[in-house]
C-alpha cells in the first residue's frame, strides 16, 4: 500500500474527526485570569502598627466630638444663659425701683437681696464658661499629643519595618501609614486658631458692667479703664461665630466629614 504524501496531508483540509480549535477559543483559554480587586487587610493579618494607628484615630475622633459638644452645649449655651441673667438684672432693677417697698429701708432690702442673688448666679455662670474654656485647652493639648504619636509611629515603623512599609505600602486598602499621620496633623492644626477665636468671643460676650449697690442706682466708678458692654448686634454676631466655628473646616475636602468618609473606606473595621 502506498505511503501517503506528508506534504499533501499538511496542505489538505482537516478531517471532520479532528477539528482545529478556532483562534477565538484558543485566545480565550490562554488569557490569564484578571486579578481580583484588593480588599482591606484582614484582621488576622494586621500588625501592631494597624492596631496602634486605629486606636489613635478613634481617640482623635472622640476628642473632636467632645470639642463640638463643649463649644455648643458648654460655651454657647452657658454664655446665652449668662446674657439672659444680665438682662434679668436690668429688667429686675427697674421693677424693684418702680414697684418696690414703700419705705426706703424696704426698698434697700429688696435691692440688696435681689442683687446678691443675681450677682451670685452671674458669677457662677461665668466661672462655668471659663471652666469649659479650660477643658477645650486640655482637649487641644490631647489632640496635638495624638498627632505627635502618629508621627512617632511612622518613624518607628520606618526603622523596624522599612520605609516602604511606612511611606508606600497600603496599610489597609490604599493609604500608607504616613498618609494617615499627615491627615491627623492637617485635621488638628485648625483647632489652635479656633480656640483663640472662641476665647476672644467669650471675653466679648461675658463683658458685663459692674452691678449697682443696694443703696445706689448707678454702679461705683471703677479704677482704670472699663470695657464697655457690646452692642446687641455685636453680641448677636459673636454668638453666631461661636456656633459656626468658622475656622474649623466642616464640609470641605479637608474637613472632618470628608475625613470620616475616607476612614470608612481606608481603615479596616472602622465604625
Amino acid at each position: 500500500m502506498p505511503t501517503p504524501n506528508r506534504k499533501q496531508d499538511l496542505n489538505s483540509p482537516a478531517s471532520p474527526s479532528s477539528p482545529t480549535p478556532s483562534r477565538k477559543s484558543t485566545s480565550a483559554s490562554a488569557a490569564p485570569p484578571s486579578p481580583a480587586p484588593r480588599g482591606p487587610t484582614p484582621p488576622t493579618a494586621e500588625t501592631a502598627y494597624h492596631k496602634r494607628l486605629r486606636a489613635i484615630l478613634l481617640e482623635h475622633k472622640r476628642f473632636r466630638k467632645e470639642w463640638n459638644e463643649l463649644v455648643i452645649r458648654g460655651c454657647l449655651a452657658r454664655t446665652r444663659a449668662a446674657i439672659e441673667i444680665w438682662a434679668d438684672v436690668e429688667n429686675g432693677l427697674k421693677h424693684v425701683d418702680r414697684d418696690g417697698a414703700d419705705s426706703n429701708a424696704g426698698k434697700v432690702a429688696v435691692r440688696a437681696g435681689y442683687l446678691f442673688h443675681q450677682s451670685s448666679r452671674l458669677s457662677e455662670q461665668t466661672a462655668t464658661i471659663y471652666a469649659v474654656l479650660a477643658s477645650l485647652e486640655e482637649l487641644l493639648f490631647n489632640m496635638n499629643q495624638l498627632a505627635e504619636r502618629a508621627e512617632s509611629l511612622v518613624i518607628e515603623a520606618a526603622k523596624t519595618r522599612g520605609t516602604a512599609f511606612a511611606f508606600r505600602e497600603p496599610l489597609w486598602v490604599t493609604w500608607p501609614l504616613a498618609r494617615f499621620s499627615d491627615g491627623i496633623q492637617s485635621l488638628t492644626a485648625p483647632y489652635t486658631p479656633s480656640l483663640i477665636l472662641v476665647r476672644t468671643l467669650i471675653e466679648t460676650l461675658t463683658t458685663f458692667p459692674a452691678l449697682p449697690s443696694a443703696l445706689e442706682d448707678k454702679p461705683k466708678k471703677e479704677l482704670g479703664p472699663v470695657k464697655p458692654r457690646p452692642k446687641p448686634e455685636e453680641i448677636q454676631a459673636a454668638m453666631s461665630l461661636l456656633a459656626v466655628q468658622p475656622l474649623l473646616p466642616g464640609k470641605g475636602a479637608e474637613g472632618a466629614e470628608a475625613w470620616e468618609e475616607t476612614l470608612a473606606v481606608e481603615v479596616g473595621g472602622w465604625a
